[in-house]
């Protein structure tokens, strides 16, 4: 058996709601209608998959037929135009559908459009925005910019006369910067500043000494933000260039390319994906969208490398992979900690 595990759950998931979409398409018998309810009601990832599916098919057109199952005057129409009229019909028809089945509930935080709740898209001076663990949020500036918040993210927005002003005081963001060189934009996180001007670039600030800058597009600068240290290199950082800055070691500027900043970034479309990252190295990224806790019980396992995509805050996903792929267990302390382990048989206490 290969060390490297590619995670297909979630591609089942989305393969299992496909065909739920494209039966609803040519209409549901009763049976079938249970038997969608059960599936719905299996696992919780399982509506979210259905209406993203949906939602897909809408874009396709394939789903007008939606809209006779839920609103009977729309059967004159024979749906021989499609326009944006009926595409709202359809669209409205869907939530229809899931409310229908009592399965109704706000959209996941990961959706790509959500923004900052209560949080209007044209900010003001000394704004500051702020994302839950497990959540993402999309930011408006008033000047065009564009923010993309990470996970337990906490950013500062202040506008001045000649500058605009970014402060990171934890978490990540991925910025897609206006071009304004009257006003220059800075990101300030871990004692660094990053400037840039008209470009795209991602900071992750890790503690208050470790900070990650992948730049997208353009160039950025980064300096030290302290005054004392005026006389410091500015380090200029190209698209496709990874400046790591770690407390007490060298800067390290790597080249990354599109593939490895795809993966680096997915999060932005509420993805994880691994490359051979061993097993705690995972756990350790996943643990930035859960509340939970990890800890390897069997050193032997730690080193077990994974890959393949997996829907960041998915906990039974990842562990329901890793009990049937490699024999890792689980069980749950009281205090809401994840312990795994290898076991060569028997069942862990919870299940798992």
């Amino acid at each position: 058996m290969s060390n490297i595990y590619q995670f297909q759950t979630e591609d089942q998931m989305y393969e299992d709601a496909s065909l739920w979409v494209a039966r609803l398409d040519r209409g549901l018998s009763g049976e079938e209608t249970e038997t969608l309810r059960r599936w719905l009601d299996q696992n919780a990832h399982h509506r979210e998959c259905l209406l993203e599916m949906a939602d897909l098919w809408d874009r396709m057109d394939s789903l007008a037929v939606l809209s006779e199952l839920f609103d009977p005057p729309a059967r004159s129409s024979h749906h021989k135009r499609f326009g944006l009229g009926a595409a709202t019909a359809v669209a409205a028809s869907v939530l229809f559908l899931v409310a229908a089945f009592g399965l109704f509930t706000p959209l996941s935080p990961w959706n790509d459009t959500q923004e900052t709740p209560g949080v209007a898209t044209v900010a003001q001076e000394n704004t500051v925005y702020e994302t839950g663990i497990g959540a993402h949020s999309t930011v408006n500036l008033p000047d065009g910019t564009r923010l993309l918040l990470n996970t337990n993210t906490l950013v500062s927005v202040t506008y001045s006369a000649d500058e605009r002003l970014l402060e990171l005081s934890r978490g990540e963001l991925h910025v897609e910067v206006d071009h304004d060189p009257e006003r220059p934009l800075r990101v300030k996180a871990g004692g660094k500043l990053v400037e840039a001007v008209g470009t795209a670039f991602n900071v992750y600030l890790m503690d208050d000494d470790d900070v990650d800058v992948i730049v997208t597009e353009g160039v950025v600068h980064v300096k030290s933000a302290l005054e004392d240290a005026l006389d410091e290199p500015v380090q200029e950082l190209k698209k496709g260039q990874k400046l790591s800055i770690r407390a007490l070691q060298p800067k390290q500027v790597d080249s990354v390319d599109e593939a490895q900043i795809e993966d680096r970034l997915s999060w932005r479309d509420g993805n994880l994906v691994f490359r051979g990252e061993t097993l705690q190295e995972a756990l350790s990224e996943v643990s930035r969208y859960t509340t939970l806790d990890f800890e390897v019980a069997d050193p032997a396992i730690a080193q077990v490398r994974i890959a393949g995509l997996y829907k960041a805050g998915d906990v039974d996903g990842l562990l329901l992979a890793l009990r049937e792929n490699f024999n890792i267990h689980h069980h749950r302390t009281g205090d809401g900690t994840v312990v795994l382990s290898a076991r060569k048989s028997g069942k862990s206490p919870n299940g798992g």
